[in-house]
């Protein structure tokens, strides 16, 4: 049995790479010289820049909600946000959340140019894009924006929101031809269902069908008991349709006992091989207050948590971040080595604006969002933080060269070893021939003296070595 990587890139995000190995020799067999040892999964934080990527600037934002979207399409970055109209000492209304526009060239800069196409306040003169009579008075809280790559033209984007139809909590939708003039679906995705968070949608080319991750509970009882928040998934090839979804992705007893998973920010990992990737902002009641983890799955379906630490939480007093962070959806990448997500830090907690008296009079929280950033395929990586060797699973690639997405710190190194499936080295791609990468190598093609050639081998049963010193090796792919 092998794997077949192919030419694509792969990424670690648990052990189904890395051979186990024996402690002792097996049936006259050693093998005990593929354990690995020294090596870990490691799951890394982002860099947070403080620059906004927009803030309350317009009438119709007297609060820019935590909910947002963030994609890309033909070199044009698009950012989807949740602004409310309220007055300050109102609580803001989850059936008058309303969905805004801006766009970047560089990801870095942003414009709320005039889309005229909803009606606040008697003007069209706004960057709203959906909510209010548009949406047909359901709102657009937690609303998600994605690209639908079969769909005709004129439904070309898609969004999903939560509201309410005669007095029953539904899922809704609506379509567009370019993700600024939008079409609200009349009939409801899902009926009588409680999605009161982000609920994302996307179309996963390899199951040829739309996915889907909402909102679900445990033992909740409308009116008498609330449960806990869980992460719920459902599936169809109909995207007006959807059944029931199912419970995923629960909280365990290694967690707190007062926490809920409040919202799952799920994305695919950008150019990866079965690669999945949730920033859940996890609630814990005691601390009234959120912060965000990361979660990895190899299918979209089975979730792990190797780090049970927080990559964002809330803030020091002063920093207004105090109530918490949230993450939006959808990774950008806004320059050739790194990716930004947006997120969403709130001074008050999470239900601190439910009462007066927790509500600061000057100046209010009105909230913005601002990207966090991390080198590209950066979120984890097999690390060596003294030094470490590992073997891969036998595999079968498709390419001549090898390329490493790796990172050292000083005096740190990777090398690399090409061995047949018995773990038989190779000989000229030995640990002894490979040249030394260090340092920043984001897209380093492993050479061995100066010979990078693996063509012999391609389509062969193989196996590789890998040495780590001080160092992270965040992926790799078989190239032409």
């Amino acid at each position: 049995m092998h794997l077949n990587v192919a030419d694509k890139k792969h990424v670690f995000i648990n052990w189904d790479l890395v051979e186990a190995g024996y402690g002792v020799a097996w049936k006259g067999a050693v093998t005990s010289s593929e354990m690995p040892y020294g090596v870990r999964i490691a799951v890394h934080p982002p860099r947070v820049d403080p620059q906004p990527l927009v803030w309350p600037d317009r009438p119709w934002e007297s609060l820019i909600n935590v909910y947002s979207t963030l994609i890309e399409d033909g070199g044009l970055y698009r950012l989807y946000y949740e602004p409310h109209s309220n007055p300050i000492q109102d609580q803001p209304s989850d059936l008058k959340a309303m969905l805004a526009y801006a766009e970047s060239s560089d990801g870095v800069n942003w414009t709320k140019p005039t889309v005229g196409t909803v009606c606040f306040q008697g003007s069209t003169d706004n960057n709203l894009v959906y909510g209010l009579d548009l949406s047909q008075g359901r709102g657009a809280h937690g609303a998600t924006v994605f690209l639908d790559p079969g769909a005709p033209a004129d439904e070309r984007y898609k969004l999903v929101h939560m509201g309410r139809e005669q007095g029953v909590d539904c899922v809704f939708g609506a379509v567009s031809p370019d993700g600024r003039r939008w079409t609200p679906v009349q009939a409801p995705l899902l009926r009588d269902y409680m999605s009161d968070t982000q609920t994302v949608v996307s179309y996963d080319r390899e199951r040829g069908r739309y996915v889907g991750y909402f909102r679900g509970w445990t033992g909740r009882e409308p009116g008498q008991y609330h449960g806990r928040r869980t992460i719920a998934y459902a599936e169809t090839e109909d995207f007006y349709s959807w059944p029931a979804p199912q419970t995923i992705v629960t909280l365990d007893g290694a967690d707190d006992p007062g926490a809920d998973i409040y919202t799952n920010a799920y994305t695919r990992w950008p150019g990866a091989a079965n690669a999945h990737l949730m920033f859940p902002a996890i609630y814990e009641r005691s601390l009234d207050a959120l912060h965000v983890h990361t979660m990895l799955s190899r299918d979209g379906v089975s979730w792990e948590r190797p780090r049970r630490t927080p990559i964002l939480t809330d803030g020091e007093p002063g920093s207004h971040w105090e109530g918490g962070v949230y993450a939006g959806c959808g990774l950008i990448g806004a320059s050739t080595n790194e990716w930004s997500l947006p997120i969403g830090p709130k001074w008050h907690t999470h239900n601190q604006g439910h009462f007066a008296e927790g509500r600061p009079e000057n100046p209010p929280d009105r909230g913005y969002l601002c990207p966090a950033r991390w080198r590209a395929d950066g979120f984890t990586s097999l690390e060596a933080e003294i030094e470490g060797r590992c073997t891969t699973v036998p595999m079968v690639y498709e390419g001549s060269r090898l390329q490493l997405n790796a990172w050292t710190r000083f005096a740190g190194e990777v090398r690399v070893e090409l061995c047949t499936m018995t773990g038989q080295p190779i000989e000229g791609r030995t640990f002894a021939d490979c040249d030394r990468i260090m340092g920043d190598a984001p897209r380093r093609i492993v050479t061995w003296q100066g010979n990078a050639d693996l063509s012999t081998w391609a389509g062969l049963p193989v196996r590789m070595r890998f040495f780590l010193r001080r160092a992270r090796l965040h992926a790799f792919q078989f190239i032409r």
